[in-house]
């Protein structure tokens, strides 16, 4: 649904061939999200298969190569297609139930060994926890001291991916601290738990 509507809302603030969707849906999730290009085609066909997008008729715009052969239309949202994104935005953009990630269910199907077993998994998670988020810092302050004060002064779309690579970096670190959060209270419930002290 993210790409969907992602590629969407690029479209509403331009027409876009294939290439150039995929580029700025990379850069404006901050080069965390990647795609494939044919995820761009394959979705920009479903697309167009429900009316909410359209190729231009333009001669000018008109089929380009691309290096894969496959042809480039150059693309743009129908009316359908901004009255569809105006409800997404409309929308609550969150799940009501926690999403079914792997640190989520190996931790709770610890809780079915000994106490023991169940925490030495909690270790082995939250030393990787803090070996990820730790690369992750890391990594954003080496990106933090390559932008200048200046660099995209003169471009708004290097200046909007700067922005978005700092707002994907925040929510990265927000769900490091979260999920580490989460293991701490874990292992309080496995350790204040006198049934579950088995060896």
């Amino acid at each position: 649904m993210s790409v969907r509507m992602g590629l969407l809302s690029l479209l509403a603030e331009g027409s876009a061939h294939g290439y150039g969707l995929k580029a700025a849906f990379e850069a404006r999730t901050g080069g965390v999200w990647t795609l494939n290009v044919g995820q761009v085609y394959t979705t920009l066909d479903r697309l167009q298969a429900e009316g909410l997008v359209a190729p231009m008729e333009s001669s000018e715009s008109g089929p380009e190569p691309s290096p894969t052969g496959r042809d480039r239309h150059l693309w743009q949202i129908t009316p359908a297609g901004k009255a569809e994104l105006e409800d997404w935005f409309d929308e609550a953009g969150f799940d009501t139930a926690p999403p079914r990630d792997e640190l989520l269910v190996k931790v709770l199907m610890a809780f079915g060994r000994s106490s023991g077993e169940a925490l030495a998994v909690i270790d082995r998670q939250r030393a990787e926890l803090y070996r990820v988020a730790q690369a992750h810092r890391r990594s954003r302050s080496r990106a933090a001291r390559a932008a200048q004060p200046g660099d995209g002064a003169a471009d708004p779309t290097h200046s909007l991916a700067l922005m978005a690579a700092d707002l994907m970096g925040e929510a990265i670190a927000a769900r490091h601290e979260a999920d580490l959060r989460w293991l701490d209270h874990c292992e309080e419930a496995i350790v204040s738990n006198p049934e579950r002290r088995k060896p």
